[in-house]
């Protein structure tokens, strides 16, 4: 999923500087194995509301 996600950096213009890019790429990797840790299902920090809802 990674490089699917660095690809479509590409496809909408961000920025190509390595530093940047190796940030992004452990920030991805940093939040795939945190959604791969949490249970099926599971919602933390929203309580019964979602994210954009107005609730």
């Amino acid at each position: 999923m990674g490089s699917l996600l660095l690809a479509t950096a590409d496809e909408v213009g961000l920025p190509a500087d390595p530093e940047f890019r190796a940030a992004l790429a452990g920030y991805l990797e940093w939040g795939g194995r945190r959604a791969r840790g949490r249970p099926a299902g599971s919602r933390r920090g929203w309580g019964s509301a979602r994210p954009g809802t107005g609730n």
